[in-house]
């Protein structure tokens, strides 16, 4: 009698087939993470793109404050800064929920710029040359400004604080 095999059985196409599956499982779980990690990478790389390009403009702005013309009310921060050979009148607030800063130094056509969503809160402090901290601020004092802190509530990054030193 001969008993050489020339096919498989039953069982073990079942248990191929069992195999592939899970292997297949398995590989969907790890690219389905995979993709979606990518896009949670995707997304905090972009809101720390706009978090960094929000404070370099703040420093910029604030780094090049000229004559110490500066301005700190319930509408937010407002003062001058030299820029590229030219006088600007800038102020930062917020607006819906929206970090601007607006160029304001032609009264009749403001620029805003928005920078920041989701800011829930954001507050400015001055530090002057005796060490106090002032809340307002007109541009007619003559107080010397040494820093200003900015404090801004975001949802996806939290409490943050900024201080910004000013040149003499």
């Amino acid at each position: 009698m001969n008993t050489s095999r020339k096919a498989f059985t039953l069982i073990e196409l079942l248990v191929t087939v069992a195999i592939f599956s899970l292997i297949a499982s398995i590989s969907y779980s790890v690219l389905s993470t995979s993709f979606k990690s990518k896009e949670i990478q995707n997304t905090h790389s972009d809101e720390l793109f706009k978090l960094q390009k929000t404070l370099n403009f703040i420093e910029r702005d604030i780094s090049q404050i000229s004559n110490q013309n500066i301005m700190l009310n319930a509408n937010g921060l407002t003062f001058s800064t030299f820029q590229n050979d030219e006088l600007l009148f800038i102020q930062y607030a917020v607006s819906s929920n929206q970090l601007l800063r607006k160029d304001i130094t032609s009264p009749s056509k403001p620029v805003a710029l928005e920078l920041l969503d989701q800011v829930n809160n954001l507050s400015f402090r001055l530090l002057d040359h005796e060490g106090q901290w002032l809340l307002e601020m007109n541009i007619n004092e003559n107080t010397m400004i040494k820093a200003i802190e900015i404090k801004l509530k975001h949802p996806f990054w939290g409490d943050l604080t900024k201080l910004v030193l000013i040149d003499d």
